[in-house]
């Protein structure tokens, strides 16, 4: 059975402050007070393909399926019916778990699909009168040397109980935390009485996706590539090359034989637009993305390459790129470090700086808010500065692939703003074939972020089908039909979010109004001015009474 895909692991929850929309009614019992979830008919779908007889073979680190409604307080049995297909002599590995609404734990049990034919694996366990996630977690996926470990599903029985006809929608209020770290005061001193107009321009935190040199490029048919930078500036303030700054990509075949041009070229088209660029990245831990030409050099002889990339980059961009990801995914993998020792992270740093004394280094990783690696983030970000090496802020990717958990996301930012270092979500996709829960997922994770006081910005991993690595993923279709998710991020981005005030000033001639903070248009009395409103700063003043 042919495999498409691995999934980051994360399980869904809700964050403290949320509130859950009510449920639709409820769809009649199967028979006698149990639920039966054909496996097909699943919401919770994260992997896999359909099969005989309504089964689902889960394929990756998958999950499925639903919710349900237990009707009275008391004990409940689950059933699963499954089969597995074993790889290297080891049958699928499961997790059954059952969450209330909330994201509470109420059953958790691991146990082995131990038979190629299909059988009932029974459990029981107490519950309230209550809405539950119950769900099958695949968790120990293998494939190799012609072996391939699949579970199939058939059903999921649920004693005194009736399946929730529509999944319960998360709605995550964080007016108040939004309205506190995201906007400011904006004072406009003109004539009395006079008719104020704000208009925002641009928003000051960043809302930025990755790019694709393809579509750069000649090779890009040029409606895509003219509709591509249309969507991309109408809709993003900052961006970061998808690969092309990287080491492999810049010297990819020898020392000093460099390939600057496709970074450049989108370097210069990002600035002509009004959009900040990142730089990622200077490093890649993984020994799969060092230069072939690199990893041949003797141990002194890569300590000096080393140092001499660090100094290149930062001094080729200085003052152009202001921040970069110095040593990419370092918490899991550790190439450098283990050619040339643990001060090679003091030396990298060390020589950015000389390149560029104002550049800002972060860490970049995955596996934090959409896994469980978060206390080894949070030793080593404290072990770098203890050594004192200049970490200038904290990257969070966010491949999210299962259900999102948001309790925690919120748990891990406030977990890592004890370093009081900017934090930037780096890498953002939500890979699901379910657009109505990608469109949630989203909107609740814009909110929990925006409404943070340690993020400083939120950065798509790619926007458009047509050039994503995770086409499920992708805001906009293959042909441009904005996804509920586009949608959603547009109506938080430039809609709820923005500024857009008419009023008058009092009678000493002053206009005072909460903004968020950003480039604003400010029109009074025939006269125009821009107004940067600063985080840092909380206030601005315009005078146009003169």
């Amino acid at each position: 059975m042919k495999k498409k895909s691995k999934l980051l692991s994360a399980s869904f929850g809700m964050l403290a402050l949320v509130a859950l929309a009510a449920f639709a009614a409820v769809a009649p019992a199967a028979s006698a007070g149990e639920a039966v979830l054909p496996a097909s008919e699943a919401r919770i779908k994260d992997t896999g393909a359909r099969i005989e007889n309504d089964g689902w073979n889960l394929w990756g680190n998958g999950a499925l399926g639903d919710w349900f409604n237990i009707e009275k307080r008391g004990r409940i049995f689950l059933t699963i019916k499954a089969a597995g297909q074993p790889a290297a002599n080891v049958f699928p590995r499961v997790r059954v778990l059952a969450e209330d609404a909330g994201g509470a734990q109420v059953f958790s049990k691991q146990f082995t699909v131990d038979s190629r034919e299909y059988k009932d694996y029974r459990f029981e366990f107490d519950a309230e009168q209550v809405t539950l996630r119950i769900e099958v977690e695949f968790l120990n996926d293998f494939a190799g040397a012609g072996e391939d470990r699949n579970l199939l599903i058939r059903e999921i029985r649920v004693s005194g109980a009736k399946r929730v006809t529509e999944a319960p929608k998360v709605e995550v209020h964080t007016e108040e935390a939004v309205r506190r770290h995201r906007m400011g005061t904006l004072t406009v001193l003109t004539k009395p009485g006079a008719t104020v107009k704000v208009t925002q321009l641009r928003h000051e935190f960043q809302f930025g996706t990755a790019i694709s040199w393809f579509m750069f490029s000649e090779s890009a048919p040029e409606s895509d590539r003219n509709r591509y930078m249309e969507v991309l500036k109408a809709n993003f303030n900052a961006a970061v090359h998808e690969n092309e700054l990287k080491w492999h990509n810049t010297e990819p075949v020898a020392k000093g034989v460099y390939t600057w041009e496709r970074a450049d070229r989108m370097l210069d088209w990002c600035e002509k637009n009004g959009m900040t660029m990142r730089g990622h990245c200077i490093f890649w831990a993984s020994e799969n993305r060092v230069p072939a030409w690199v990893k041949e050099l003797d141990d002194a002889e890569l300590q000096k390459t080393v140092e001499r990339r660090a100094r290149e980059v930062t001094a080729r961009y200085r003052g152009r790129i202001h921040e970069y990801d110095l040593n990419n995914e370092m918490l899991f993998y550790n190439y450098y470090r283990d050619r040339l020792g643990e001060g090679i992270t003091a030396d990298m740093a060390r020589c950015a700086k000389e390149g560029d004394p104002d550049a800002v280094l972060y860490m970049n990783q995955w596996g934090i808010i959409e896994g469980d690696g978060t206390a080894k983030y949070v030793e080593q970000i404290r072990g770098l500065l203890d050594r004192k090496i200049p970490i200038g802020g904290i990257g969070c990717q966010g491949h999210f692939g299962k259900r999102m958990d948001i309790q925690k996301v919120q748990r891990d930012l406030d977990t890592l703003a004890q370093f009081k270092l900017p934090i930037k979500i780096t890498e953002l996709d939500i890979d699901t074939p379910d657009e109505q829960r990608k469109a949630e997922e989203l909107e609740a994770f814009f909110r929990v972020c925006f409404g943070h006081p340690a993020v400083e910005g939120i950065y798509m991993w790619g926007f458009w089908e047509g050039r994503h690595w995770r086409p499920r993923a992708a805001l906009w279709k293959k042909d441009w039909t904005p996804t509920p998710a586009a949608e959603v991020y547009r109506r938080l981005v430039y809609d709820e979010w923005w500024t857009r005030f008419e009023g008058k000033a009092d009678a000493s001639g002053q206009c005072e109004l909460r903004a968020f903070y950003g480039t604003h248009l400010v029109e009074t009395g025939g006269k125009e001015k821009r107004v940067a409103l600063k985080k840092e700063d909380g206030t601005a003043t315009v005078n146009l009474d003169h």
